[in-house]
C-alpha cells in the first residue's frame, strides 16, 4: 500500500512541478525544492522496507525507523518471555535468599545465646576451680595438722613455716595448731624408764656408741625414746659424744617423740631452761657452746 501511494505521489509531483516550471508562475526555485522533497519522500515510501535512512542534500535526513523499531519490539518481546520464564526461578531464589537471611539471623541469635551460656559455664568452672583450690588447701592443712599430731616431724616443721607466713590463708590456724602441738611435747613430766627389748644373746653393754647409733637409726619410732634414754645414761661414753648424738636426733629425726626425748635429756645435760621442741634454738646454742662443754 505504501509503495502505491509512493508511486502516485511521485507521479503527481512530477506533473505539477513540470506544469509550474513551464508556466510563468513565481517562486519556481522554492517550488522545485519542495517538489524534490516530495519526490524523495515518495521514493522513501516505495523503498522503505529496504532502507532505514534517506538523506536529502541540503535539506536534512529522513530516518525510517519502522523496521528497526519492529526489531526492537521483537527483541523486547523475546526478553519479556525470557524474564517471565525465569520469574519462577527468580522468585525461588528470592524466597531462598529470604529464608537464608532468616536462618542467618536465627543462627546469629542462637550463637549469641550460646556465647552467653558459655560465659556462664566458664564463670561456673572458674568458681569451681577456685573452690577446688581452696578445698585442696584446706585438705592439705588438715592432713598436715593430723600428721603433726601423730608424731610427724616434717608436718610439724611445715606448720611452723605456715605459722610464720602471714600471707598463708590459714596463718592463724596454723599458728594455733603449731603452738598446741609444741606445748603437748613440753609438759613438765614425761615417761622414762622404758627398756630396749634387746635380744637374749646380746649384751648391749658390749656395744660401742657407733654400734648403738646404727641400731637406733634402724629402730621403729615407738622404740626410739628407750634407745635415747639408754644411750644418754651410758656414762662410759663421754658427755660431748652423747650430747652430739642428742643434737643429731633433734636435727634429723622424723619422730617428734624422739626429738622431745632428745630435747629433754639435752637441756637437762647442759642445764638449759628451754622447752624440748625449741629445735632451732637448741641447734644454734650447741654450735655456739659445744667447745665449752666439759
Amino acid at each position: 500500500m505504501l509503495k502505491v501511494c509512493g508511486f502516485l505521489l511521485a507521479f503527481i509531483s512530477i506533473i505539477i512541478t513540470t506544469w509550474w516550471l513551464t508556466s510563468n508562475k513565481p517562486y519556481k526555485g522554492w517550488f522545485f525544492a519542495i517538489c524534490l522533497v516530495v519526490i524523495f519522500f515518495s521514493i522513501f515510501l516505495i523503498i522503505q522496507d529496504r532502507a532505514t535512512e534517506i538523506t536529502v542534500k541540503g535539506v536534512g535526513t529522513i530516518k525510517a525507523a519502522v523496521e528497526q523499531a519492529t526489531e526492537d519490539v521483537n527483541e523486547i518481546a523475546e526478553l519479556k518471555k525470557r524474564i517471565e520464564a525465569q520469574s519462577a526461578t527468580i522468585d525461588l531464589v528470592a524466597e531462598k535468599a529470604t529464608k537464608a537471611q532468616d536462618l542467618s539471623e536465627e543462627i546469629a541469635s542462637k550463637n549469641e545465646i550460646a556465647a552467653k551460656k558459655l560465659d556462664q559455664i566458664n564463670s561456673t568452672l572458674e568458681l569451681a576451680k577456685n573452690n577446688l583450690i581452696e578445698l585442696q588447701s584446706i585438705t592439705d592443712f588438715i592432713i598436715t595438722v593430723i600428721a603433726a599430731q601423730n608424731d610427724d616431724r616434717l608436718a610439724f616443721d611445715r606448720l611452723k613455716k605456715w605459722s610464720e607466713d602471714k600471707n598463708f590463708p590459714f596463718h592463724n590456724r596454723a599458728e594455733q595448731a603449731f603452738i598446741k602441738i609444741f606445748e603437748e611435747h613440753s609438759k613438765p613430766y614425761f615417761t622414762s624408764g622404758s627398756k630396749v627389748p634387746w635380744p637374749d644373746d646380746l649384751d648391749p653393754s658390749k656395744l660401742n656408741l657407733s654400734d648403738l647409733i646404727n641400731t637406733y637409726n634402724t629402730a621403729p619410732a615407738f622404740l626410739k625414746p628407750a634407745f635415747i634414754e639408754y644411750i644418754w645414761k651410758r656414762n662410759d661414753f663421754d658427755k660431748i659424744s652423747r650430747l652430739q648424738f642428742l643434737i643429731n636426733v633433734i636435727k634429723n629425726d622424723i619422730s617428734l617423740n624422739a626429738i622431745e626425748y632428745a630435747g629433754r635429756y639435752f637441756t637437762d645435760g647442759v642445764n638449759l631452761k628451754i622447752k624440748p621442741l625449741a629445735i632451732d634454738y637448741l641447734i644454734d646454742w650447741w654450735e655456739k657452746n659445744k667447745n665449752n662443754i666439759k
